[in-house]
């Protein structure tokens, strides 16, 4: 620990501090406290020192030598000055104040100066100003004068002189009165362009309403002068342009008569101008030519080159333009006999060119363009011509029809021939037909392919496919089915179905072949059936293209242009039967009951006669075009099948499925859909008998009655339970279906035989008539056709078992008549 400093330590340290300002260096002071005791001794100290300070300042102030009084004195002095300044300064303030009124009269008075000389100068340049606007005014005024006295040229002179001094003096810059005279400048150009209009209208006067062009003889300076002045205003071309439309208009426009084929307006030229006559004349393209020619050289006589140049740009190509549209279009001939008189008219356009070409035009390249063309362009011609000719026989034609017949040679056995003793001649044809399938439900549509092979024996082959593609029998766009676009689409069997099979007659109905070894033997086999005018018609178009192929390539036209195009004459029967069937569709459907058909027979009828052209002039490019055409009547005999096929169905939907078939009110429900059925079938058979060959209309009227009892055979199957009343009901009906055997039957033969065709034409024909035998039999009866008889060869075992089912009650006699059956159908 520190010492403890002594009470003078710190009286001495305190001292210190307050004479020196020094801190005390010992730590035991700086540790220490103050005592109350030290504070005497230490007051004394301070006492001491501040003694001590005054008498050494004493001591010091009796060394210096200080004049007081010489210091007071002047600071006097000094006042007195400060004071005198003070005094002057505020007399300078006071007379300052006093002059600042006369400062300002002196401001307002130069600021008046300087207005009045502005408004001295303004009014000067005002002065100036007017007098220049004046001057200006006088000026125009003398423009206009002169323009009155015709004095045209000095009128513009005065025109672009005051123009240009209103534009590029100063004195109008940003000014009102500049747009003022702009304004009048303004008005005096449009008064010297109203004179020159009509200045230039009188010296070259059109007059539309008596188609003149009138020049007068003296008016060629004048006409030079107003050309100047136009090229002066710039506005020549549009003047001139207008005077070509008017020319075009007045006197083109009647000579070439677009809307009279033939005739054209005469014209007459003298020294006064080109006068057009009032009525139309017959006359022939080159005559017309020689109007025009005869006009352009009055033109090129009588007018300015001034004007005249421009003329290669717009008068004579919309010149030859008109003459091929009104004219030479319409002069291309159809007829071969014709060619010599149209060689003649491209000669004469080929010197009508030239004529144009020497008087120093151009534009003449469309002319002569139209006529190196001349082969193309004639064969376009006969392509719209052949084409409109299609479409006005479908237009005109009254629907007349008649009877054709189309002879077939085939190869048959003598089981073939054996049953064609038997057989009406004209069922060699059944297999005409392009059936589609319905596609109601997945049974439907499997029974309905069986029907279109099982009449003609296709399904004993065990390669044969089941089913075949459907075709749609309506198409979403009927345009391209009428060009024969996407024919290929079709399925190749469909053809097969199309085409006649004699092999389909000698095969038994329930698919057993006969054993007849014998070699078959050549039969010549016909059909008729009835076609409209219309194929005939189409057909002489084509045959007239084939003729003119071949006649244009003889001596009679050894130097025709469009001898090339011969050649292109033989595909214009292609065109041709295009059209017809992009548009038969339409006309057949609207203007011929049952047209579909009309036109499937009218196709395949062309389609033979035009086999037969093929045949004749090896014209093997419309072999592809015989295939569509038949394809295409094939579609319109689908689209009536399906459009029928949808009708019956519909009638049919009405028994509801034959559930509870036997109580009202659902029993008249169904004995009306059965009826009306019926009746429509029937209503068909009469519809289509005139149209349609025997065999066709057998097979198309059997589709239909396939339709109807597969869909009667699928409802019952689906019954699942049928009574005793029930049964009978569906007896009656199944019978009353098999009234329409009838429509089947062929007429007796000399033998007096008659044996109905139902079974060949109307597929499962015979699965319906077990059918009935099941509705009314005993459980005993039905098994003995299942055993002894051939009812395993339309019904399938489990068809059958649930037939069974549903007509008798659970029994022993019924589950053992149901084993007996599965036991058959596997052994």
């Amino acid at each position: 620990m520190a010492q403890k400093a002594s009470d003078d330590d710190v009286s001495q340290s305190v001292l210190n501090f307050v004479t020196e300002g020094t801190y005390p260096a010992s730590e035991s002071v700086i540790a220490s406290e103050f005592p109350a005791s030290g504070l005497a001794k230490e007051l004394e100290l301070i006492t001491k020192a501040r003694e001590q300070v005054e008498t050494e300042i004493s001591s010091l102030s009796r060394d210096i030598d200080f004049d007081a009084d010489g210091w007071i004195t002047q600071a006097k002095q000094l006042h007195a000055d400060i004071e005198r300044s003070r005094l002057t300064a505020r007399e300078i303030v006071a007379q300052h104040e006093n002059t600042k009124p006369l400062e300002l009269k002196v401001e307002d008075a130069a600021a008046k100066v300087e207005l009045i000389e502005t408004e001295i100068t303004f009014n000067q340049a005002v002065t100036d100003t007017l007098e220049e606007v004046q001057r200006l005014c006088h000026q125009l005024d003398a423009g206009r004068a002169t323009l009155q006295e015709g004095q045209i040229m000095a009128a513009i002179d005065t025109l672009e002189t005051t123009e240009r001094i209103v534009k590029t003096d100063s004195l109008f810059t940003n000014t009102n009165v500049m747009n003022i005279l702009l304004e009048n400048i303004e008005g005096l150009r449009q008064e010297i362009v109203d004179f020159l209009r009509v200045r230039w209208s009188e010296q070259l006067a059109v007059d539309k309403q008596k188609g003149e062009l009138l020049v007068p003889n003296n008016g060629e300076s004048s006409l030079e002068d107003t050309i100047a002045a136009l090229i002066r205003l710039e506005i020549l071309a549009p003047a001139n342009e207008k005077f070509q439309k008017d020319v075009l208009c007045a006197i083109v426009g009647p000579i070439l008569l677009p809307s009279i084929n033939g005739y054209s307006r005469g014209v007459r030229i003298d020294d006064t101008g080109i006068h057009i006559d009032p009525e139309p004349s017959e006359v022939s393209v080159s005559g017309v030519l020689d109007r025009i020619a005869s006009v352009l050289g009055y033109l090129r006589q009588s007018l300015p080159a001034s004007i005249l140049t421009p003329f290669s740009s717009f008068f004579i190509p919309t010149l030859a333009s008109r003459i091929i549209a009104s004219w030479l279009s319409s002069a291309i001939p159809t007829e071969l006999s014709s060619l010599g008189e149209f060689e003649e008219t491209l000669d004469h356009v080929l010197k009508f060119a030239q004529t144009i070409e020497s008087l120093g035009w151009n534009g003449q390249e469309e002319l002569v363009s139209w006529v190196n063309q001349a082969p193309r362009l004639w064969l376009t011609r006969r392509r719209v011509d052949s084409l409109d000719q299609v479409r006005k026989v479908l237009a005109a034609s009254q629907g007349t029809t008649k009877q054709v017949e189309r002879v077939e040679k085939e190869e048959v056995s003598q089981a073939d021939e054996a049953l064609l003793e038997k057989a009406p001649s004209d069922d060699w044809d059944a297999g005409w037909d392009e059936e589609t399938q319905e596609g109601s439900d997945k049974k439907s549509a499997a029974n309905h392919e069986e029907e279109d092979v099982s009449a003609w024996g296709l399904d004993d082959e065990e390669d044969e496919p089941e089913t075949k593609p459907d075709v749609p029998a309506e198409e979403d766009d009927d345009a391209d089915d009428a060009w024969g676009w996407g024919d290929d689409e079709v399925e190749d069997q469909q053809d097969d179905n199309l085409q006649p099979q004699i092999t389909a007659v000698a095969k038994p109905v329930n698919g057993k072949a006969a054993a007849y070894d014998a070699a078959p033997r050549e039969v010549t086999l016909k059909e008729q059936y009835t076609v409209t005018d219309i194929p005939d018609s189409i057909l002489q178009i084509v045959q007239q293209q084939i003729a003119d192929s071949q006649a244009i390539s003889q001596p009679a036209h050894p130097n025709s242009r469009v001898i090339s195009s011969g050649a292109g004459l033989l595909a214009l029967p292609t065109l041709i039967l295009a059209m017809f069937k992009a548009t038969a569709s339409s006309f057949y459907g609207l203007k011929l009951n049952a047209g579909q058909m009309y036109l499937y027979n009218d196709s395949l009828y062309l389609a033979d006669q035009i086999r037969s052209i093929v045949e004749e002039h090896q014209l093997t490019r419309l072999s592809s075009d015989i295939d569509a055409l038949d394809k295409f009547g094939k579609l319109a005999y689908g689209k009536e099948m399906q459009t029928q096929r949808t009708i019956v169905t519909d009638l049919l939907d009405g028994v509801q499925g034959f559930s509870q078939c036997s109580e009202q009110p659902f029993l008249g429900e169904c004995e009306n859909a059965v009826s009306a059925t019926v009746d429509r079938i029937r209503d068909v058979y009469k519809e289509w008998q005139p149209i349609l060959s025997h065999s066709a209309l057998l097979q198309s009227t059997g589709s239909l009655v396939s339709t109807v009892i597969n869909k009667i055979i699928i409802d019952i199957e689906d019954l699942g339970d049928i009574s005793e009343p029930q049964s009978q009901r569906l007896v009656s009906f199944c019978n009353q279906v098999s009234q329409l055997e009838n429509l089947f039957t062929p007429e007796t033969t000399e033998s007096g035989d008659s044996v109905p065709m139902t079974a060949v034409y109307v597929r499962n024909w015979l699965k319906f008539q077990y059918l009935i035998n099941i509705l009314e039999s005993s459980l005993a009866d039905i098994k003995f056709l299942w055993t002894e008889g051939e009812l395993r060869l339309e019904f399938s075992p489990d068809e059958v078992v649930d037939l069974i089912e549903a007509l008798f009650a659970e029994s022993e006699y019924r589950r053992k008549a149901i084993a007996d059956i599965r036991r058959v159908s596997r052994g």
